[in-house]
């Protein structure tokens, strides 16, 4: 068969299409993978036989005889000891705003075999730290030296003295891995007290603060005070805020304003109401 891999959107590489790869690789067929995630496209047309994807359909999966298979790291050019992957699938919470709990259920473990070469290492785990087997995989990074980026955060509810130590000892980076990040998520400003206790906890265990950045959902169930509180609260505990906008509120001006503002590191410098955006230099956030 001769089979196209077409990757339209997305910052990483879609870990379904890797695996796909290798699944048609090993029954010899020709491959040709198009990454067209590069261009900024406001819309797509495309004749199509199939597509999968949860922005597709939530309830999307690959064949388990696919899934398990390891991806092909290869002709997505990864660099070499670079992976990308699970550790565990699924969700201990039931966020309204978040699609993982129903697309794949409780927390469950997945196979590690793809970490046995690794180096540098992308995890995509929706809640690494409600992982049982969390303590076993932090000091397996730890032991074998990785750098590691958790793409998707982690759950500062589930922070402690006894994870923070591990925590504080793993090589965590940005997905470019270009300089120290560990990312968290702070959705609900109702999180202010476990987010401030969660931070405290992390820097006593050896991580800088500076290191850190959380994500800011804006546009769900908050005001644009409210938002604001929570990126002054970040910004005086010195770490990074990063605003995300709801989905359904995309086209609101003054939210692109506020991630424009903060996720360009303006709020270092000038508070939001005297900040003046240039929106047509900008356009749409």
């Amino acid at each position: 068969m001769k089979v196209a891999l077409i990757q339209i959107d997305g910052k990483w590489k879609n870990l379904a299409l890797m695996k796909l790869a290798t699944w048609h690789k090993e029954r010899g067929d020709d491959i040709t993978y198009i990454d067209l995630s590069g261009y900024n496209f406001d819309r797509v047309y495309g004749s199509k036989i199939f597509m999968g994807g949860s922005g597709y359909d939530v309830k999307a999966k690959l064949p388990e005889n696919i899934e398990e298979v390891i991806p092909d790291y290869e002709l997505f050019n990864f660099s070499e000891g670079e992976r990308i992957g699970f550790t565990s699938r699924g969700c201990i919470r039931n966020c309204e705003f978040c699609i993982v709990r129903e697309k794949e259920g409780y927390i469950k473990e997945e196979k590690l075999d793809w970490l046995l070469k690794a180096s540098k290492v992308i995890l995509i785990d929706n809640n690494f730290l409600a992982s049982p087997k969390w303590k076993e995989k932090l000091e397996f990074f730890i032991k074998h030296k990785m750098k590691v980026c958790i793409t998707q955060a982690l759950d500062i509810r589930l922070v402690n003295e006894e994870n923070a130590k591990l925590i504080g000892k793993v090589k965590w980076y940005n997905h470019r891995f270009t300089g120290r990040t560990l990312y968290f998520a702070f959705d609900d400003p109702k999180l202010m007290k476990v987010v401030d206790r969660g931070i405290d906890t992390l820097i006593k265990s050896g991580v800088k603060a500076y290191w850190l950045m959380f994500y800011v959902l804006v546009g769900y169930n908050t005001t644009i005070e409210k938002d604001l509180e929570r990126i002054y609260f970040l910004r005086s505990k010195k770490v990074k805020p990063f605003v995300m906008i709801y989905n359904n509120r995309k086209d609101d001006v003054q939210l692109r304003d506020l991630a424009r503002w903060c996720n360009l590191n303006y709020y270092k410098v000038i508070d939001f109401d005297k900040y003046k955006p240039n929106r047509k230099r900008f356009g749409k956030y």
